[in-house]
């Protein structure tokens, strides 16, 4: 493998850990096995990287590798089993739909951002984009008590609207 590719394989692997170790742990409900399963399935995409079709999705890919390192460590601990390989192939077509459903969310999430009004998305920015707590923005703009809660409560009721309203209109809902 080149060096392009394997920066690429990196960042690659780099945007998909999360949601892949989250994947592997509903199969597998354990950290130290999903920690193991993990480290597997990242020397398997390695290995076969140049196999990687550039025009799917990494994460969909990966998941593939991840079941299958899964089932091989079910095959070596046979004994602690818990739950059958129906089970897990159930649980694996739901996590890949939750990952489907997610990222219908956020392609509609920016949009409906951006509907906002300046000060609502500016106490967005101020809370999820720079990670302010809610103590720091009180302070920002000299309030006191719950006033900014209820506001990004509101916001928030707001951005859930309006994504079902981008769901029903799309029929994924």
């Amino acid at each position: 493998m080149d060096n392009d590719s394997q920066e690429r394989f990196v960042i690659l692997l780099g945007q998909v850990q999360p949601d892949l170790r989250r994947y592997i742990y509903s199969l597998c409900h354990n950290t130290g096995d999903t920690e193991d399963i993990f480290q597997e399935t990242s020397l398997a995409l390695w290995r076969k990287f140049d196999s990687y079709d550039k025009s799917q999705p990494f994460l969909n890919w990966a998941f593939r590798f991840a079941y299958f390192e899964v089932m091989k460590f079910r095959e070596k601990a046979k004994k602690r089993q818990i739950l059958s390989e129906e089970t897990l192939k159930l649980l694996s077509e739901e996590c890949q739909k939750d990952q489907d459903i997610k990222k219908d969310h956020e392609r509609f999430l920016s949009g409906c951002v951006a509907k906002l009004d300046d000060k609502e998305k500016k106490l967005v920015k101020m809370r999820y984009s720079q990670k302010m707590t809610v103590v720091k923005i009180n302070q920002y703009f000299g309030e006191t008590g719950k006033k900014i809660y209820r506001a990004l409560e509101r916001i928030r009721f707001k951005l859930y609207a309006c994504i079902d309203k981008h769901l029903e209109t799309e029929g994924l809902k």
